[in-house]
């Protein structure tokens, strides 16, 4: 039994190591595979989460345009992956105008604020309150003992 013993750890180690192996060469020829596919115009995920265009290649790093008018500089490793063509990635939101745009202050406004601040009442120092805010009494400030 003994003789057979270390032959067989023997087996098993170079079998783990084999496998070892094998499956780094598989993750590498993965990396090559995707650095290979990050090209200016490609959509990324960068390992922080971000998602972006490649619009710069500089060898190890990459400029990534993150949102428009955004460019940011990272090292090539960060991309975690490359998106494809209809893969579940979040769309690029384009800047509408409209969509910030305040409304006016019209002279109606005015009138509605006015009427608004006239009608309000007045707590006990005379000071225009909301209709909806409690009335708050005078704090208590005599510290004696009762």
């Amino acid at each position: 039994m003994d003789g057979l013993f270390l032959p067989l750890m023997l087996a098993l180690l170079v079998g783990f190591m084999f496998l070892s192996f094998r499956n780094n060469k598989k993750r590498q020829q993965a990396q090559q595979q995707l650095q290979a596919q990050a090209v200016p115009g490609a959509r990324v995920q960068l390992t922080s989460g971000l998602f972006g265009t490649i619009v710069g290649d500089e060898g190890e790093t990459v400029e990534v345009e993150i949102a428009p008018g955004v460019v940011t500089t990272w090292n090539r490793l960060a991309i975690r992956d490359v998106i494809t063509e209809g893969a579940d990635a979040p769309a690029v939101e384009t800047e509408d105008e409209d969509a910030f745009r305040v409304p006016d202050y019209t002279e109606e406004d005015a009138a509605r604020d006015a009427a608004a601040e006239k009608a309000a009442p007045e707590n006990a120092a005379g000071e225009k309150v909301a209709d909806d805010a409690p009335e708050i009494a005078p704090a208590d400030t005599d510290t004696k003992d009762k």
